[in-house]
């Protein structure tokens, strides 16, 4: 056998020997970033966990002070034009607003960066920080007065929590409908008896 022939035979295993370790290589490649990904969730998961649960009794303890002292009953009680001016009249009240609504917006801060995972964050307390949000509104408005930008980390967070709420809310419910359906259609199937029943059954089906 020739040299150039040899030298051919080498040329043409050596292209799919390349295609290969290449394959091999991307593969590779492909694990890692997913591996990465997976430590990136554990450590972002890890830190949103730590950092509420060293805040979380301390912000609770702070909205239901400042609650008694504007007599709310609860989250969902009505924020009133008193209680704006009671918080613009007492300055260690206002104080205690700023406060709690600058740590809710560290926080949105924290999710915007992605060093917080936004949907533990709503498992967590969601409710509470799209509610406080809300209840604390006219107080926002009136600051942002000075400057429109205050809260508006926060302001987006609970646009964004709200909308994984809807969105889980009606999945959950597409998911019940699905799962009634199916339990009809197996109810319908074996009130039926076949061969004799055949038509009527197809019927139904076809109504479904």
């Amino acid at each position: 056998m020739e040299l150039d022939t040899l030298g051919n035979y080498a040329d043409i295993t050596a292209i799919p020997l390349a295609l290969i370790g290449i394959h091999l290589i991307l593969r590779q490649l492909k694990l890692a970033l997913i591996e990465s990904e997976r430590d990136h969730q554990r450590r972002q998961n890890e830190m949103t966990l730590n950092a509420y649960n060293t805040v979380r009794g301390d912000l609770r303890d702070s909205i239901r002070r400042i609650r008694i002292k504007l007599k709310l009953k609860d989250m969902f009680d009505e924020f009133t034009d008193d209680n704006l001016e009671q918080i613009l009249n007492d300055n260690v009240l206002r104080d205690d607003v700023a406060k709690m609504l600058g740590f809710l917006n560290k926080f949105a801060v924290g999710i915007k960066h992605d060093v917080f995972n936004i949907e533990l964050v709503n498992d967590l307390a969601g409710k509470l920080f799209i509610r406080t949000f809300k209840q604390f509104k006219p107080y926002i408005e009136e600051v942002r007065k000075d400057y429109s930008g205050f809260y508006r980390d926060y302001e987006e967070l609970v646009d964004n929590l709200e909308e994984i709420r809807y969105t889980k809310k009606q999945r959950e419910f597409a998911e019940d409908m699905r799962y009634k359906h199916q339990k009809s259609y197996i109810h319908t199937y074996e009130n039926y008896s076949f061969p004799n029943d055949f038509g009527k059954y197809l019927l139904t089906v076809f109504k479904a």
